[in-house]
């Protein structure tokens, strides 16, 4: 029997080495079994169990190799390992029944192939989500608790440093002093900062014109310290000024810079369809407010000249939408065909829609000239008839497609070298297993027929079916390749006349068919012939993008079918 253990810690109060504990439990099970081979080992580390499969890599992993039939059994230390979510649980024990994978809990019991284990895995599942709910009830309660004797119970302020506190006697299980809590104190540095923010919005100036001098004078953004996946430089956005005044979000709007202390004013939760988490308001009842003159960094004249400008400007843009037309869009502008996929060849950032019509840098537009001073806007209409044009043009050549035919016909011949079968192996494996379901056969009619001689049964059927095809030669997905590359320049002609037809409704679609045959980016250049700035694009073909098109291959979703 081959073996897949699968193992997961969370974040709360657990270390690296519980992966370690979960696997040594795991291989005591399997090492008391009879022909028993631990094969593959999977883990997500300081993940989450309310995650669904695409937060767990190796969750994700395992179960694609299941479905593979790359193992026939999998261990977890307990059924939580799975998933604290109960609808998840049922999920993935259907799932692994289904593909004919053992699945067992080794400290709570559970195996798929024990009768009842339905009942025993839904129980399981319901005190998994249990569990959550109590975490959850206790966690606030403590953080409650922490807030009301004055320690912080948020994130990273801009403005503030964040100081530990420790016990002076009592020891953490490492041996290190037990830290009590976290207390915010003025950063004086950033403290000025705020301050001066303050008063430029108070004297008119906008958050564009704020960011964009803060840019320039290279003052350290609030992220700068930040774990961040983009490869840009961190710099001042004016969204991180002007935030939502409801939930208190942004520099603006918080009110640690007065003084004042709001905890719970907001909580999140979990959509059960997309599991896309949203914030929500709280009633003001459950918030907790009380000041604290130590944080305070903002003198309440100030903050109230920066409410009274929010307000005058809040009510300029009611009276402007209250003269248009009752249907005028106030919210976000729809996407467009190019959305996402042009890129700043100065800076590196996104071409976004900054007006109705026109594409522009949202490196200069939304963080300044300091960072960016491609000002160059392009009508979106010219920039999609232009980029249409060339891309049904110029995209793909003749000469291109030559060369990548002949290279993806040189690996499939030497892929299929590789893969041919040894027809005599086959064979001999068939007679094998074919006498192999004869015993089964023979036992269950002699009246032996468990959970075990079934699963065993129809192990060896889908063996058997495996082999014949070998024998018979049946297509193998590369060789389905071989179809669609005859006529991938004919499917390529047939993809950009239609995206120049696109519809509004049709759009996601068209964009994912883009981002494939242009390896997930258009990079716009600012240019100058000596009289006029203009941009000149750099768009470059991806025929392995192309091929996954031509095959319905296409991981985001757009391709041949409707």
């Amino acid at each position: 029997m081959r073996v897949a253990l699968y193992a997961r810690y969370s974040s709360e109060g657990q270390r690296e080495a519980s992966i370690d504990d979960q696997y040594r439990n795991c291989e005591a099970y399997a090492k008391r079994q009879d022909g028993w081979t631990i094969t593959h080992r999977y883990h997500d580390k300081a993940i989450s169990g309310s995650q669904n499969a695409n937060g767990r890599p190796g969750y994700r992993q395992m179960l694609t190799d299941a479905q593979a039939r790359h193992f026939d059994v999998v261990l977890v230390d307990d059924f939580s390992r799975l998933s604290r979510d109960q609808v998840e649980t049922e999920t993935a024990r259907r799932r692994l029944v289904h593909w004919n994978i053992r699945l067992i809990g080794v400290s709570d019991g559970i195996d798929t192939a024990a009768k009842g284990h339905k009942m025993l895995s839904s129980f399981k599942g319901i005190m998994n989500e249990v569990f959550l709910d109590d975490l959850r009830d206790k966690t606030r309660r403590g953080m409650v608790g922490q807030v009301l004797k004055g320690y912080h119970g948020g994130g990273r302020a801009y403005g503030y440093r964040l100081v530990p506190e420790y016990d002076p006697t009592k020891k953490d299980p490492y041996g290190q002093p037990a830290r009590i809590g976290t207390r915010l104190e003025i950063d004086k540095e950033q403290a000025k900062w705020v301050q001066q923010i303050f008063q430029w919005y108070a004297e008119g100036m906008s958050p564009m014109k704020i960011v964009e001098e803060l840019n320039r004078r290279n003052v350290p953004p609030p992220g700068i310290f930040y774990k961040r996946k983009s490869h840009n430089l961190p710099s001042w956005c004016n969204s991180a000024l002007y935030g939502n005044v409801k939930y208190g979000l942004g520099l603006l709007n918080n009110h640690l810079y007065k003084g004042e202390i709001v905890w719970g004013r907001s909580r999140w939760e979990k959509d059960p369809d997309t599991k896309k988490k949203r914030r929500f308001l709280c009633n003001e009842s459950e918030w907790i407010v009380h000041k604290d003159e130590r944080l305070r960094i903002v003198d309440d004249e100030l903050w109230n000249k920066v409410k009274a400008r929010q307000v005058a400007i809040h009510q300029a843009s009611d009276h402007i939408r209250a003269m248009l037309h009752r249907n005028a869009r106030t919210g976000r502008q729809p996407k467009y065909l190019f959305s996402g996929l042009l890129t700043c060849g100065q800076c590196g950032h996104k071409f976004v829609i900054v007006d109705p019509t026109r594409y522009g840098c949202s490196g200069w537009r939304y963080r300044g000239l300091s960072t960016c001073n491609n000002t160059v806007m392009a009508s979106r209409k010219l920039v999609e008839s232009v980029l249409l044009q060339a891309i049904q043009e110029d995209l793909f050549t003749e000469e291109g497609y030559a060369v990548v035919k002949t290279e993806v016909m040189r690996l499939l011949a030497e892929h299929r070298r590789h893969r041919t079968p040894d027809l005599g192996q086959v064979k001999a494996r068939l007679v094998d297993v074919e006498r192999e379901i004869g015993n089964v056969m023979l036992a269950i009619k002699a009246g032996i027929f468990t959970s075990t001689t079934k699963s065993e049964l129809e192990k060896l059927e889908t063996e058997r079916v495996r082999l014949l095809q070998a024998l018979q030669g049946s297509p193998q997905k590369a060789d389905a390749v071989v179809s669609f590359i005859p006529n991938m320049m004919e499917r390529f002609k047939q993809l950009a006349n239609d995206l120049a037809a696109v519809t509004q409704h049709q759009v996601d679609k068209a964009r994912s068919i883009l981002r494939e045959l242009m390896g997930q980016q258009i990079i716009l250049h600012p240019t100058a012939d000596g009289v006029e700035r203009y941009l000149t694009a750099e768009i470059t073909g991806d025929y392995a993008g192309l091929l996954r098109l031509a095959s319905g291959k296409n991981k985001f979703g757009g391709g041949q079918g409707s």
